[in-house]
């Protein structure tokens, strides 16, 4: 029997010799300020749609390459095939994705997404753009490579009206299968919240109600303010 573990682990990675970008990303992206330690437990990643639970790996490494060699090692597979997503910080003209990217994919699980966050300030998106479809279609995970400089805001989306930046990063973690994850529908959550309102308080609503109602003039506003309150009240009935 085969045990199928949850795939909710995302791992930050980053060889800048400056740790505030780090930093930074960490708290653009996930708003985690937690930095000082290597894995944050029990975050949450939600949006209109789920909500999900995951932890946040965070590491620093002074070269990929070497980290990339002990991370597609045999006994590094029961980890791998925990991760939900892996992303790295660096500058792709040091890093040299074309090497580095061919043996990582070959060991990473299928379902993982990769994204390669550049810093460099000179690398432009046109230089992005080409990246992205050379590796496309390389394997079956996502592979996505993103401008993000901290010191210039990147635009958040193109000509095309796609995503760049932060933001196509928020996208691929949006549409990420979440293997084995208990996911959270966004209507279950909306059932979720505290019902435990004490009933002389809903009897003061409801009477603070019925008098705001009386003095509304308009038919229609006051119709779709009694709608409203029964909505909401509703909620802790």
């Amino acid at each position: 029997m085969v045990l199928q573990y949850p795939q909710n682990k995302i791992l930050v990675l980053s060889d800048h010799p400056h740790n505030f970008l780090k930093t930074q990303f960490l708290q653009d992206l996930f708003h985690c300020s937690s930095t000082g330690i290597s894995i944050v437990k029990d975050q949450t990643w939600e949006n209109r749609y789920y909500k999900v639970h995951f932890d946040l790996y965070i590491d620093s490494c002074k070269e990929i390459p070497v980290w990339v060699e002990e991370f597609i090692t045999p006994e590094c597979e029961p980890l791998r095939n925990v991760m939900a997503g892996i992303i790295l910080i660096t500058d792709i003209r040091q890093t040299k994705p074309q090497e580095l990217l061919h043996q990582f994919m070959i060991a990473a699980h299928r379902n993982t997404f990769v994204v390669l966050a550049n810093v460099n300030e000179e690398v432009e998106q046109d230089e992005i753009d080409e990246l992205n479809e050379i590796w496309s279609n390389a394997f079956t995970n996502v592979i996505e490579f993103v401008n993000w400089k901290r010191s210039k805001p990147t635009v958040n989306h193109n000509d095309y009206g796609e995503k760049l930046g932060l933001d196509r990063i928020q996208e691929i973690i949006d549409t990420h299968d979440w293997l084995n994850c208990e996911v959270q529908p966004a209507t279950k959550i909306r059932e979720e919240i505290p019902n435990e309102m004490p009933l002389e308080q809903i009897i003061r609503n409801l009477q603070s109600a019925r008098l705001k109602y009386k003095s509304i003039e308009n038919s229609s506003e006051a119709d779709a303010f009694a709608n409203e309150m029964a909505d909401e009240l509703s909620r802790y009935l």
